[in-house]
């Protein structure tokens, strides 16, 4: 398979995101291919995309139980303007009302990210080979030296937009209207969950005053 990804990463690399997306789905079957949104600041731009490439496609969205009710909004903006087949995946009732009584978010940010986060979306990666994210170099020290295709232990990650600069990002939302995340204007660059998410540049409100920087989906 290394072989493979190597080919397809110098394949892939002259072509736009967009045709990213559609060369993947000429090479691999619809149901291998699993796409996950956290409808951040960032997302709309690749939703909007797979709405153009593959419309009805499945999304993901690992519902957490702590997202900000601004997300949720913007999740069902978002979903209703690209005509979105979106499903929600979420931890186990007990497991999530363990870390709601818990405040596990306190105590161990890691399991608490494991348990809403990681865990939920391990399950969906058993049932596909390729999982496609949005994640961009510009976002994170950790982020830039990802590959378009990356060989994970359990699954191949594929990240269209990885190489999309800033500008880019801002330019293709403006020329197709995409709406924006209502928290961008607050000053949140980075939006993840409302225990561990503060107003900040980048990624510098996740998890503030803490040394974790990633919540383990994509690292």
């Amino acid at each position: 398979m290394k072989d493979e990804i190597d080919s397809w990463n110098k394949s892939f690399q002259k072509l736009s995101p967009r045709e990213r997306l559609y060369a993947l789905f000429e090479k691999v079957e619809e149901k291998d291919i699993l796409l996950t949104s956290s409808f951040g600041s960032t997302s709309a731009v690749l939703l909007h995309m797979l709405s153009k490439v593959r419309p009805g496609f499945s999304v993901y969205f690992v519902d957490t139980g702590y997202h900000f009710e601004e997300t949720l909004t913007y999740r069902e903006l978002v979903t209703k303007q690209l005509g979105l087949t979106l499903i929600d995946v979420r931890a186990e009732e007990r497991k999530h009302r363990f870390t709601r009584e818990n405040e596990t978010w306190k105590l161990n940010q890691d399991l608490c990210c494991f348990i809403n986060k990681v865990s939920p979306v391990d399950e969906l990666k058993r049932r596909h080979l390729i999982w496609v994210s949005g994640l961009l170099r510009f976002q994170s020290e950790n982020r830039q030296k990802m590959e378009l295709f990356e060989q994970r232990p359990d699954i191949v990650k594929f990240h269209p937009v990885i190489d999309m600069k800033p500008e880019e990002v801002a330019l293709y939302r403006q020329i197709h209207e995409l709406p924006e995340h209502p928290l961008l204007r607050q000053g949140y660059d980075s939006i993840g969950c409302k225990h561990c998410t503060v107003k900040g540049a980048g990624r510098s409100g996740r998890w503030a005053d803490s040394p974790k920087t990633e919540c383990g989906l994509h690292m």
